[in-house]
Order: structure tokens, then sequence, then C-alpha cells
């Protein structure tokens, strides 16, 4: 259990420079810290209630401005109340994002949107002169097969306007990436929103995905693609079926034979310094519980040990 399992945070935060204009104007505002976690996967990993509990616990330590979850999350059942409560526990501001698999078991998006509070599907929210927007990586549509990884019509048109509403700086919150292939379908196609396709650029700064369970920072075209890793796992598949738990949590859960789970909990814990054009991320490692993915038979070939990892990397990034 949790008790057991040992944590190494280190925080990497070295005073940067910048001459944005954007940011300029909110340099006598004080920095704002922001806690994030991902694909915690309640209804695969079973100890995912205490994984959620220490996150929010360490936030609320903390005195974090809000928290985020970005996807795959939990599916709207009664049974996940009590995971729930505990995302509940934290007394501040509290955002949520669609994941894949958050509407698993036949759950529509609409019910999720309804169990978690949230909004709409996508939404943005402002905090500390920054203007978050949320996105919804779930549209029908693209071309791949399974889950549906896309940013249909309607909300591209609704990001391409709260875009160009005014000029505070912009952070983008998703599940899927928006920096290549492996997220949405028409990443290129959102990039490109994202640049201003031609008329003003907009002064988007960040864009925290999950979903991979990988561990990269991507600078795109001035845009900084931050991937937070699972809180829980990273993903085998069925090709590399061991065991990590008791039999009783792999009697329950029939797909965490395909995981290489971590020893303890991850997240993101990211400070915005306007006033310094600077953006750290409190770096975090624990270890692998019950074999690496080379530990189950991977290969290099098939699994990048540079972003597969059991951590959260510590990073300063000056915005540009």
């Amino acid at each position: 259990m949790l008790n057991r399992r040992e944590f190494l945070t280190t925080l990497s935060a070295v005073p940067l420079l910048t001459t944005i204009p954007a940011l300029a104007q909110d340099a006598a505002k004080k920095p704002l810290r922001f806690g994030l976690i991902t694909d915690v996967h309640q209804d695969i990993i079973p100890d995912a209630s205490a994984r959620l509990g220490a996150f929010v616990d360490a936030m609320t330590r903390a005195e974090v401005d809000f928290i985020a979850q970005l996807g795959d999350f939990c599916i709207p059942k009664e049974a996940n109340r009590g995971f729930y409560e505990v995302w509940e526990r934290f007394q501040g501001p509290k955002y949520h994002v669609l994941g894949n698999h958050d509407m698993d078991g036949g759950f529509t998006r609409e019910q999720t949107v309804r169990y978690y509070g949230m909004p709409h599907r996508y939404y943005a929210f402002q905090q500390g002169g920054v203007k978050f927007i949320v996105l919804d990586g779930n549209d029908p549509g693209g071309t791949s097969q399974g889950y549906k990884r896309f940013v249909g019509q309607e909300q591209a048109e609704w990001l391409r306007k709260e875009l160009s509403a005014d000029a505070r700086p912009v952070v983008i919150l998703i599940h899927q990436p928006l920096d290549g292939p492996s997220g949405v379908d028409n990443f290129a196609e959102i990039g490109r929103i994202l640049k201003g396709e031609g008329g003003a650029r907009p002064n988007v700064l960040a864009v925290f995905s999950g979903h991979l369970h990988q561990d990269y920072h991507r600078p795109i075209d001035g845009v900084h693609h931050i991937q937070v890793n699972s809180a829980s796992y990273y993903w085998m598949g069925a090709k590399y079926n061991h065991r990590s738990y008791g039999e009783a949590a792999h009697e329950k859960s029939p797909y965490l034979q395909s995981t290489c789970p971590y020893e303890g909990p991850l997240w993101a814990v990211v400070t915005l310094d306007l006033a310094k054009g600077a953006l750290t991320v409190e770096g975090m490692k624990t270890a692998w519980l019950g074999g690496s993915p080379w530990d189950v038979g991977a290969t290099p070939q098939s699994h990048d040990a540079g972003i597969v990892r059991p951590e959260v990397s510590p990073r300063s990034i000056v915005l540009a």
C-alpha cells in the first residue's frame, strides 16, 4: 500500500527572464501554482483512491491555487462515488478534463459531464490572469480505430473564438496530446489554430496532456507541450500480461495484468510566474511495481525508455 512506498520530489525553480509584452502586463501578480493529475484509472488500478488521496492531501498542504485532472479518472457509476468523494476533499477550485476511458461501460460523455459536475465537455476558466481552455479530444471523426481521438469542427471553431477573445496568456488542458499523431488525429489543424492561422498569434503558453502515460516536453512553434505521466501505471497490452498485485486484485480487474504499475502515485505541480516569464514543473520519481516494461519482455524498439519511466521530470521553461 502507499505507506510502504518511497517518494522522491525535487523542485527545480530557476529565475528566468522574458520580454513578452502580454506577460509583462501581469508582472505585479504573484506566481500561479496548480496541481495536475491524470490517468488515475480507478476502474483498473486497485489502489486508485489511495493514489488520488495522496495527491489531494499534498495539494492541500502545498496550498495550490487549484487542481485539475486530465482524464481517464473514473466512469460515472455509483460504485465509484467513494473514489470521487476523495477528489471532493480538496477545498479549492477543481477542474475536469474528459478522457477516452471515462465513458467506458456504455456511458455517454453527457453522463460523465454531469457526474463530474463539469459546465460542458469543453470550457474555459480564468486563474491568476491566465485563461485556461479545456478541450474534449473525444469527438467523432478522424481515422483512428477504436476510441475516437478528434477535436470536431464545432469545438475547433469555439477554440478559435476563445483564443481571439483577448490577449491574456492561455494554457490548454486536454487528455490526448496535440503534439503529434499519437494524440488527436487532427493535431496539425489544431496546431494551426494555436498559431493563429496567419492572423494575430494567440498567446498560448503551454498544452498539458495525459493519455500516453509518458514523460516528455516538446516545444512546437513556441508552444510548450508537456505530457503529464499517469498517476498509476504504464499500459503494455495483452502481449505482456503478468501479475503485479495479488490474485484478488487481478480477478477484480482483468486489464490490470496488461499494465506495469508504479509503486507510488505521480502528479505534477506547475508554477507559472508571469513576471519572470517562467514555467516550472516540480519533479517526482517512484519505481516500477512488479517489474519494468523491459523486465516483462519489452524492447527499446517497442517502448522508448527515454519517455517511458515512473517519473514526472523537473522542468524549468522559458516562456517565449
